[in-house]
């Protein structure tokens, strides 16, 4: 009772766990609400960027033939045409894939349905990535050619399957949401792919979680500030001063104070009043 937890919760998904932490009367202050005024994630950021990079990392391993893929090196070879990689969503996850891509030497197109945005990853990213507005129409014209999809929006459904050549890899970065691709299930690091249709599914729930080291030193990069914050000022004055940190807040001793968190499971809302 009393105590405060700074960490990730995911309470939304789990119902047994929200509960738990009602009964016990802690504090619970969880990185993923944690929001800038510009509705930035600054405790989800990093984890996106390791995963977004690790994504191509495994999609460019999981191409190889004992793997279930084609049998393509991602970046090619001189008079090898390298892979053609599919990114569908130019959010932080997206944008660090095709970095990611492109520093390998792949063929790389990212989607987006924002158009401000692709002006943004078109200016910024390397010039091997090219840019494209998403949509159904659109995406069904590349999947026949490409070699690796990652992420997406639920806008690969099993049909599409059948347009695409064996051996093709499909990454999915938001399985622990809910995932991207319809064929979609939570994989593990011990086992992190299996096959549809021919088409190679990569699904693991916490990709940061095979590079423990990185990640470690990324996700401490963006608490530490916090973490001072709370321990010099306690969590009443440190989210008075920092309305950021404040929306961090979902449980506080036995009441849900974040809207979100009480309506998914119909509990009551109790705003807090700092």
């Amino acid at each position: 009772k009393g105590q405060l937890l700074f960490t990730y919760f995911h309470f939304a998904s789990d119902r047994e766990l929200t509960l738990a932490m009602l009964s016990n009367k802690s504090i619970c202050l969880a990185y993923e609400t944690v929001e800038e005024a510009d509705h930035t994630l600054p405790l989800l950021i990093p984890m996106s960027e390791v995963a977004g990079r690790m994504s191509i990392q495994e999609g460019a391993r999981f191409l190889e033939k004992p793997q279930g893929g084609k049998g393509i090196l991602l970046g090619g070879v001189p008079g090898v045409k390298p892979a053609k990689v599919l990114i569908l969503g130019g959010g932080v996850v997206g944008s660090n894939a095709a970095q990611m891509a492109a520093g390998m030497g792949a063929d790389v197109t990212i989607t987006d349905i924002n158009l401000a945005r692709l002006r943004y990853l078109s200016e910024t990213l390397p010039k091997n990535v090219k840019t494209l507005y998403a949509s159904e129409l659109r995406i069904r014209k590349e999947l026949p050619d490409v070699d690796l999809v990652d992420k997406a929006p639920h806008l690969i459904t099993k049909e599409m399957l059948s347009i695409m050549q064996p051996g093709t890899v499909l990454v999915d970065v938001a399985i622990d949401q809910g995932g991207c691709f319809e064929t979609s299930h939570p994989t593990t690091h011990s086992a992190p792919t299996y096959i549809v249709d021919g088409i190679v599914h990569y699904a693991v729930a916490n990709i940061p979680g095979a590079v423990p080291y990185t990640s470690t030193l990324a996700l401490t990069n963006a608490t530490l500030p916090y973490v001072i914050a709370l321990a010099n000022k306690g969590w009443k004055k440190a989210c008075k001063e920092n309305p950021a940190l404040a929306l961090g807040l979902n449980i506080v001793e036995g009441k849900i104070v974040y809207k979100a968190v009480a309506d998914v499971f119909g509990l009551k809302y109790d705003p807090i009043s700092l």
